[in-house]
């Protein structure tokens, strides 16, 4: 009899998850701590709608009080005032700049890294409501009911935000791809000024540095466009210069305003980068002693929060 030839099948791609990453581990049984941990924080959450009542009632009882000695109410603008500004540029359709946050990496992170991502969505979103120039806002790659949703149900009125939410839909499903520009560290492509015009997406993913260059791959084989921050062509740094969520969306807010980049990455990137302006150029030439005096007197120290 003649042998059978056997055949083979091919290999399967493996598929990328938290369990076959490198630099993590399965998880454990939780022990007696970790779970006496989680009954408080669950006790902790249902008494915060409690507090933050209490808060509404301090915060007006300070303004009233000073009122009535003639001090000022409040320093910024109302919030009647942040929204107005809000449904003005919603009707007349004028943005100096549109961001997309790519929250399609719901199941690449870990629970308390879900919970940094949305924190991080939090603070967009103040940036951009307290901005004099504010610009459009999207969430997409919302997984309806998946980790990021039941994170975002955890903050009150996070559905009043004038944010726009797309759930379950990409950013290139909902922008046309040759508007669309992915912001990564790794593309050659330099961001040199920010396209009213465009939609610049910004990545969700707080990974620890576990899925490097995740994004960037994902960016080229949708065939987007990339850039990158010129942070190298203004300011030198000691550390990597890989920002934060929010870090790069306050950057592009400031720039979109009409400032500067050096002055607006000596503001947002925290000191702990021990970033200093550029003397020289990228071409060896020094730049002018005198307008770089101005621009670090005009900026401030920031300090982490």
């Amino acid at each position: 009899m003649e042998p059978t030839e056997q055949t083979q099948t091919p290999l399967q791609p493996a598929v990328l998850s938290l369990d076959n990453c490198p630099g993590t581990t399965p998880g454990t049984p939780q022990s007696k701590n970790q779970l006496k941990k989680q009954r408080k924080l669950a006790e902790f959450a249902e008494l915060k709608k409690l507090r933050r009542e209490r808060e509404r009632q301090r915060k007006k009882q300070k303004r009233r009080e000073a009122k009535e000695q003639g001090l000022p109410v409040r320093l910024g603008p109302s919030r009647k005032e942040l929204k107005r500004r809000q449904v003005t540029i919603a009707e007349n359709g004028v943005a100096t700049f549109s961001v997309a946050i790519d929250l399609d990496y719901d199941d690449l992170m870990q629970e308390r890294d879900i919970a940094k991502c949305v924190k991080q969505c939090l603070r967009i979103y103040t940036i951009n409501r307290r901005s004099a120039q504010p610009g459009r806002l999207h969430f997409t790659g919302i997984k309806r009911n998946g980790h990021i949703h039941e994170c975002f149900k955890k903050n009150d009125g996070w559905e009043n935000w004038n944010v726009e939410y797309h759930f379950d839909r990409n950013h290139t499903d909902l922008f046309e791809k040759p508007k669309l520009v992915y912001l990564t560290c790794e593309s050659d492509t330099l961001l040199d000024k920010v396209q009213p015009d465009c939609t610049y997406v910004i990545g969700g993913l707080v990974d620890h540095n576990h899925f490097k260059g995740l994004c960037h791959s994902r960016a080229t084989e949708a065939g987007l466009t990339t850039a990158r921050l010129p942070l190298s062509e203004h300011v030198d740094m000691k550390t990597r210069s890989v920002l934060s969520t929010y870090h790069v969306f306050e950057l592009l807010n400031k720039v979109a305003a009409g400032q500067d980049w050096t002055s607006a990455i000596l503001e947002t990137i925290p000191m702990r980068k021990g970033a200093k302006a550029k003397t020289t150029t990228s071409n060896g030439q020094e730049l002018d002693a005198n307008s770089e005096s101005e621009t670090e007197s005009q900026v401030e120290p920031k300090t982490d929060s």
